[in-house]
């Protein structure tokens, strides 16, 4: 998983994200996006009201400091680190993605999204099958994730820089589970063990999400170092 740190008022950053977009085009069954809009350039003004920064934005960035540490565009791949770096220059996104992708995947993700229209109800159920033996504990996170939003952008690439119809993708709206995920496991795990776990949230009254454009993203973390990604999954909620 590519996580991109991003801010709408952010000139280099739309660059940034089109290597991100690059490289989901490469591997489009191996990687997925996510967009966080973390500090200073990610917030509102008065000229530009919208805003992008959900509840799980905010805590990932309190717990990996990228927006309002050290800027951006930034990112993260599996949230590991690549050449001793955690936190990865754009530059360097396609490398880690290459290198991430020699590991054998340790379990299968399986979702089964649902929409109730008539009570706002996004129902997800997901299935983790283990691929090999593990002593880790591991936990599952389910994002809601949206694409083609219409909103502002600075693009220091343009002149002038001001690009008021940008289509933001890959934006983290909101979580199914706690952002850092529930615990999956307790005791180890073997080869063949399967997790069934289903999740839901009502899309809040005031959101202007569109569900058709709405995905489900989850992913198999481990706590204990320090979330690490060891497997992503996606699915469309009504495609």
């Amino acid at each position: 998983m590519l996580e991109e740190y991003t801010g709408f008022r952010c000139g280099n950053c739309p660059a940034a994200g089109e290597i991100a977009h690059h490289i989901k085009q490469l591997y489009p069954n191996n990687v997925v996006l996510l967009s966080i809009h973390a500090g200073a350039l990610a917030m509102p003004t008065p000229k530009h009201k919208y805003n992008f920064i959900s509840q799980p934005m905010k805590e990932l960035e309190a717990y990996f400091n990228i927006g309002w540490g050290v800027g951006t565009p930034n990112g993260l791949v599996d949230r590991v680190k690549y050449n001793n770096n955690l936190i990865l220059s754009e530059s360097d996104w396609q490398s880690a993605v290459i290198e991430r992708l020699k590991t054998p995947a340790i379990a299968k993700i399986e979702l089964s999204p649902k929409y109730n229209e008539t009570n706002k109800v996004i129902n997800c159920d997901v299935k983790i099958k283990f691929l090999t033996n593990s002593n880790e504990k591991f936990n599952i996170t389910l994002y809601v994730v949206e694409d083609s939003i219409v909103q502002y952008q600075t693009d220091y690439r343009k002149n002038p820089p001001d690009v008021y119809d940008f289509v933001h993708n890959n934006i983290l709206r909101d979580a199914l589970t706690p952002t850092f995920g529930v615990q999956l496991n307790t005791d180890a795990v073997k080869k063949d063990d399967e997790f069934t776990k289903s999740f839901n949230k009502e899309i809040p009254a005031n959101a202007d999400w569109r569900p058709n454009w709405i995905r489900i993203v989850a992913i198999l973390t481990v706590p204990d170092q320090g979330h690490a990604v060891y497997q992503a999954a996606e699915k469309y909620l009504l495609k």
